[in-house]
C-alpha cells in the first residue's frame, strides 16, 4: 500500500510541475535555438540562416483536431549568383501515431477502389507480385500494403509490401513488378490496396525563393480518412513537429527566413 502511495503522490507531483501535460506547440520559431540543432542553422541579423539541404525541426507538440493550426513564414536565398537559380522550400508537419510511429503519405493515402487479393503466395525475395485485379491503379508513384480492410479502419497502414515498379495483364492475371524484393513471403488471398508515395504534409506549402522575400502559410484543421493533403490531418495523427527542408534542390545556396509562426484558434 506504500508503494500504491508513493506511486500516485509521485504522479501528483509531475502533474503540478507539468510533467503529465499535454505537450504544446512551439510558442517561438524564430531563432536558431528553437529549433532542433544544426551546425547549418544560425542566427543573423533578425533572420535565421540555414546552408546546405537541411531540414529544421521543430519540438513535437500535440494535435487537437478542432482547432485551427496556421504555419506561416517568409524566405529567401540570400546568395544567389547565377540567374535562374531557386531555393526549393517545402514547410509542413511531420505526424506520429499514438504510439510515436512516425506516420508517412504511404501509410495514409489510398488509391481509390484498388483493394484486391494476391492471387498467388510469393516468397520472400520476390520482385514480382501476382494479384487478381490492378485495373484501378494509380500508373506510378504506388506502393502496396497489406492487410487492407474496406472501411478503411486499417489506417494508418504500415503492412508495407514494396514500392510499384510496373504493373500489366498477363494472361488475366495481373502481375505487379517491385522496384526491390520482398523481405518476408506473402500468401495467396492476403488482402491488398495501393497507397500513393509522398513526403511529408506540407500544409504551408512548397516554394521557390530567389533574392527577394516570399512568404508561404497555410492552415490545418479536422480529420480525413484515406488522403494526405495539408489541410486536414490524417485518421490516426496525434503528435506533429513543424518541419521546413531548405535549399532542397541546391545544397551550395543560403536561405534565410523570417517572421516564423504557428498560430493554434
Amino acid at each position: 500500500m506504500r508503494t500504491v502511495a508513493k506511486m500516485m503522490m509521485g504522479a501528483a507531483l509531475l502533474a503540478a510541475f507539468g510533467m503529465l501535460s499535454a505537450q504544446e506547440p512551439p510558442a517561438s520559431l524564430s531563432k536558431a535555438a528553437d529549433w532542433a540543432k544544426s551546425a547549418n542553422i544560425t542566427d543573423g541579423d533578425g533572420v535565421i540562416v540555414v546552408k546546405k539541404n537541411t531540414r529544421l525541426l521543430s519540438v513535437k507538440f500535440d494535435i487537437d483536431p478542432s482547432k485551427k493550426y496556421t504555419l506561416k513564414l517568409s524566405c529567401r536565398a540570400a546568395n544567389i549568383e547565377k540567374d535562374g537559380d531557386r531555393s526549393t522550400i517545402f514547410a509542413g508537419f511531420i505526424l506520429f501515431d499514438k504510439n510515436g510511429r512516425e506516420m508517412n503519405c504511404y501509410h495514409c493515402c489510398v488509391v481509390p477502389d484498388t483493394m484486391t487479393e494476391v492471387a498467388e503466395d510469393a516468397p520472400k525475395g520476390a520482385k514480382v507480385i501476382k494479384l487478381k485485379d490492378c485495373s484501378k491503379f494509380a500508373k506510378k508513384y504506388g506502393v502496396v500494403v497489406a492487410d487492407a480492410k474496406a472501411d478503411l479502419s486499417d489506417l494508418p497502414n504500415y503492412n508495407f509490401l514494396g514500392y510499384i515498379a510496373d504493373f500489366a495483364n498477363k494472361d488475366g492475371v495481373w502481375e505487379v513488378s517491385l522496384l526491390y524484393p520482398l523481405t518476408r513471403p506473402v500468401k495467396a488471398g492476403t488482402v491488398v490496396r495501393e497507397h500513393m508515395r509522398g513526403g511529408y504534409l506540407y500544409t504551408a506549402g512548397v516554394k521557390t525563393a530567389g533574392k527577394d522575400w516570399i512568404t508561404m502559410s497555410g492552415t490545418i484543421t479536422g480529420t480525413s480518412k484515406g488522403s494526405w493533403t495539408g489541410r486536414t490531418w490524417p485518421v490516426g495523427a496525434v503528435k506533429a513537429q513543424v518541419v521546413i527542408l531548405a535549399n532542397w534542390n541546391n545544397k551550395n545556396l543560403e536561405t534565410q527566413f523570417k517572421d516564423i509562426s504557428l498560430t493554434v484558434k
